[in-house]
């Protein structure tokens, strides 16, 4: 693939991850300070760090973003800023290049490609996240 459609995969499945993260859960939360976050069921159960994606995979919480492991065994993550924006950088789109083979593309091209990508919004020189604010969290932290 090149850098450009390796960019585009990557935006577009994790979007599919965020997009089912919503349609699950009605946002975060942190008991205390020194226990990482949790996503609270819409259904009203326990608040969870980790789960299933009927038909993409698992999800699992980690310090201040998501890991998902699809099914065909794709890595993607993402994190949250201190806004609760969901983010990305050129490392997170190379970590999920290598895990579906591509170990031919580096990650300066991937920052380049995602620089220039019309689906994505730039934040900073190496700092992306999707237009509209769509995959911003809601943090009731205590």
């Amino acid at each position: 693939m090149t850098p450009r459609e390796i960019v585009d995969t990557f935006a577009q499945l994790t979007a599919l991850c965020l997009d089912a993260l919503i349609i699950n859960y009605e946002g975060t939360e942190r008991p205390t300070v020194w226990t990482g976050l949790f996503l609270r069921p819409r259904d009203g159960g326990d608040p969870v760090r980790f789960g299933v994606l009927e038909g993409l995979g698992t999800f699992k919480l980690h310090g201040r973003g998501c890991q998902f492991e699809l099914e065909s065994g794709a890595d993607l993550d993402v994190d949250w800023d201190s806004e609760g924006q969901a983010v990305f950088d050129s490392w997170h789109i190379l970590m999920y290049a290598r895990s579906v083979g591509d170990e031919g593309v580096d990650q300066e091209a991937l920052r380049v490609a995602a620089s220039g990508d019309p689906a994505i919004t730039q934040l900073a020189e190496d700092l992306f996240t999707w237009p509209g604010g769509r995959y911003n969290i809601t943090r009731d932290e205590t």
